[in-house]
């Protein structure tokens, strides 16, 4: 599989590329090239690194020598020596710059000899634009218009921006290099624009007023065929375009806006963690200037602190939601104040190791709750309580918390039912009430599988793997881990991938696997290091300290057991 320039596509799009190279619950190969330029890993350093068999290639610009050599094979002996020095120096060593550039000094394009008068143009750009004022008027409109999908597009989607388009024009287009087959096997012909440069040359040139139209007409299309996120995307270039022409005019713009938070959402509860950041940060950019942020505006911003939770970026996670609940606060908004304070409270656990702050914010997201009157938000909340006495061992306690939100819970509320339940199992667990404990979390398992929510499946695989473990029935249990964490890595869920291999990692050591066991366990520590988690390090490092005893390695051994103090004492209190 082969994806380029993997620098313009949108993050939903990346994190399906990535999640294609995560080793998944059956054995698969697979080889997948991704061309990118420098700007994917500015933005996103970390990206493709999740694989367990990836490699990065740097492909550094052309020399002068080579641009040189390039520029006079490309010109098939019609260009010159000083025309190609000319060439390389101002191509900066691009190939794609060197083959447009040349390109224009071919006979096709200065005449029937290649003898008339020509110059070297002073950027790709200046090329493009030139290629597209060479061609027909109709054609030119025609891929001016087809520059506004982002993507690939077919014949019958090319006429919701041109009615009049033709099988026929589209052949004229790939055969003037301005488009490029998009092969799909057993899928409609699609189409997209040859390069990158050359649809942001080509759109560069389309009106704003155009822009604007077209891109509401490719977005009302996508939402009356289901597609809310993709049709987000083209009500963002529309308002853009509109701004632009009447930067008073915020009809347009807070539309756009309405449909980012709608796509961010969709993210967030499919767990597309980066996703959903992306869609936010794109509404929050279009929202206009943050002294007019209002209720909608902390929402998106609870929404956004949540997905960087799951992702463990804790510290952006808490500036998202600080500024939810000051702006939720100031315009009395219930629901946002519910979801941030709930995901403050547990950042106050388990990154600040604050029970005392984590059960005051609690509190407050609970009558937030209340006082918003959802019931979906009253569980969401109580599930979150819960782990406070839970925290300080006060397991009876944690259990009426838990035992009141499954009875509040909505029947059409899969996700906290199993929320609920899995909690229950952690507590009786933890209460050494083994079969209720797995009874509960079979339970859950088979609603999560049954709804698909693949974060929850592997929620309740890694506890039941837990208490498989426990019961001495190991072998049993690590099909149930090896899931788990296989979703978990999809996912992108890191704490949860940590908890799941530290647990993995005691169950390897119950069954004389050492070195498995202690590498899950060390992974379990530099994840929680990195992450600034303060609950995994003492009971991981105390699990890494038995490893050494059954290696025979008495000092080895107390000094995991020191480290173990020292997280602990730096742990939850």
């Amino acid at each position: 599989m082969i994806f380029e320039d993997a620098h313009t596509l949108k993050a939903p799009m990346l994190d399906l590329i990535e999640r294609l190279s995560v080793r998944g619950e059956r054995p698969r190969r697979v080889l997948i090239v991704v061309l990118a330029r420098t700007e994917l890993l500015e933005q996103r350093p970390t990206w493709g690194s999740s694989s367990s068999n990836s490699v990065l290639i740097r492909m550094e610009t052309l020399s002068r020598d080579e641009s040189v050599q390039l520029a006079r094979h490309a010109g098939g002996g019609h260009v010159g020596e000083v025309e190609a020095i000319e060439i390389a120096e101002r191509a900066g060593g691009n190939p794609y710059f060197i083959i447009e550039t040349t390109g224009m000094l071919m006979p096709s394009s200065v005449g029937a000899d290649g003898h008339g008068p020509r110059s070297v143009p002073p950027t790709v750009q200046a090329v493009v634009s030139a290629r597209l004022d060479a061609m027909e008027p109709r054609l030119r409109d025609l891929a001016r218009r087809s520059s506004v999908f982002r993507y690939a597009f077919d014949v019958n989607e090319l006429r919701f921006v041109d009615e009049d388009a033709t099988a026929e024009e589209v052949q004229q287009l790939e055969d003037a290099e301005i488009l490029v087959r998009d092969q799909q096997p057993g899928a409609l012909q699609r189409w997209r624009m040859r390069h990158s440069t050359l649809k942001d040359v080509v759109y560069g040139s389309l009106p704003k007023r155009e822009r604007e139209r077209l891109h509401q007409r490719v977005a009302q299309s996508l939402l009356d065929s289901g597609h809310p996120s993709l049709a987000a995307d083209h009500l963002e270039l529309a308002a853009a375009a509109a701004l632009d022409l009447d930067p008073n005019n915020r009809a347009l713009p807070d539309r756009a806006v309405d449909a980012l938070q709608v796509a961010g959402d969709r993210a967030r509860r499919r767990m597309e963690s980066r996703t959903a950041i992306d869609r936010y940060q794109r509404a929050l950019a279009m929202a206009g200037q943050e002294a007019r942020w209002a209720a909608r505006e902390a929402r998106i911003l609870a929404g956004m602190g949540e997905a960087h939770y799951w992702l463990g970026e804790y510290a952006a996670a808490s500036t998202a939601l600080n500024r939810a609940v000051e702006i939720g606060e100031a315009c009395q908004d219930a629901f946002a104040l519910a979801l941030a304070l709930r995901f403050l409270g547990d950042i106050a656990i388990n990154y600040e190791a604050d029970v005392n702050k984590a059960e005051r914010l609690l509190n407050r997201s609970v009558l937030a709750a209340e006082e918003l009157g959802d019931p979906w938000a009253i569980v969401r909340s109580l599930l979150f309580v819960g782990w406070v006495p839970w925290t300080r061992q006060r397991f009876d306690e944690s259990e009426k918390v838990w035992r009141r939100a499954l009875s509040l819970v909505d029947p059409k509320d899969h996700w906290a039912r199993v929320r609920a339940l899995t909690a229950l199992s952690i507590n009786r667990y933890e209460m050494r009430d083994l079969e209720a404990a797995l009874q509960l979390i079979e339970e859950a398992r088979t609603i999560a599988e049954e709804t698909g929510d693949q974060f929850s499946v592997a929620n309740t695989l890694v506890q039941k793997a837990r208490l498989l473990d426990d019961l001495g029935r190991g072998a049993e249990a690590l099909p149930c881990f090896d899931r788990g964490i296989s979703i978990f890595g999809g996912l992108g869920a890191r704490w949860e991938m940590a908890d799941a291999r530290a647990a993995r990692g005691i169950a390897y050591r119950n069954l004389g696997r050492l070195d498995q066991a202690e590498e899950d366990l060390r992974f379990a520590i530099r994840t929680a290091e990195e992450l600034g988690d303060r609950q995994l390090p003492p009971w991981t490092w105390r699990n890494l300290a038995k490893v050494a005893e059954l290696r025979g390695d008495k000092a080895a051994a107390e000094e995991l057991l020191k480290r173990s103090r020292d997280a602990e004492s730096r742990g939850p209190h």
